[in-house]
């Protein structure tokens, strides 16, 4: 792996704010939810729930993750697997909350749902990525080998 493409996946992954949540609920069943988040430069993904919801109650009861982000535009992917808790710590919390509100509160138009609910029902989530894997589909070379590069995580 080139750290050219692992700079290509760490622009992708800082570009988009949106992506797909993949846990196992209490009951065992697979449960996907779309969350904003923000991220940093070890692929680590930031992002906001509530204590109530189901993603939050199967992070807890089984915290292995997947979280997927896609582009439509330009066909590029980042796949990720990792373990989530929740961040308690205030100086950790503090770092992310500005960027997270400003991904919150971007569109003219709408606010993310999450704004809209108590601040005391929300808690703040951490992914660390224990497998990450870059997929740029717009390549000009055709193959696998082309496509798909597995980022390491130090």
């Amino acid at each position: 792996m080139t750290s050219d493409k692992k700079a290509e996946a760490q622009a992708f992954l800082k570009a988009h704010s949106v992506g797909m949540l993949a846990t196992v609920g209490t009951d065992g069943k697979p449960h996907a939810s779309i969350v904003h988040y923000v991220s940093d430069e070890h692929f680590n993904i930031y992002f906001l729930t509530l204590f109530a919801s189901r993603k939050f109650a199967a992070m807890r009861s089984n915290p292995a993750v997947a979280f997927t982000i896609g582009a439509r535009e330009i066909p590029q992917t980042i796949q990720m697997e990792g373990v989530a808790s929740e961040l308690t710590h205030a100086d950790e919390k503090k770092e992310h909350i500005t960027e997270l509100m400003k991904v919150l509160t971007s569109n003219s138009a709408y606010y993310a749902p999450l704004m809209k609910l108590d601040p005391s029902e929300i808690v703040m989530m951490w992914i660390k990525p224990t497998w990450v894997r870059w997929g740029d589909y717009a390549s000009l070379e055709s193959g696998s080998d082309n496509i798909f590069t597995e980022i390491p995580i130090s």
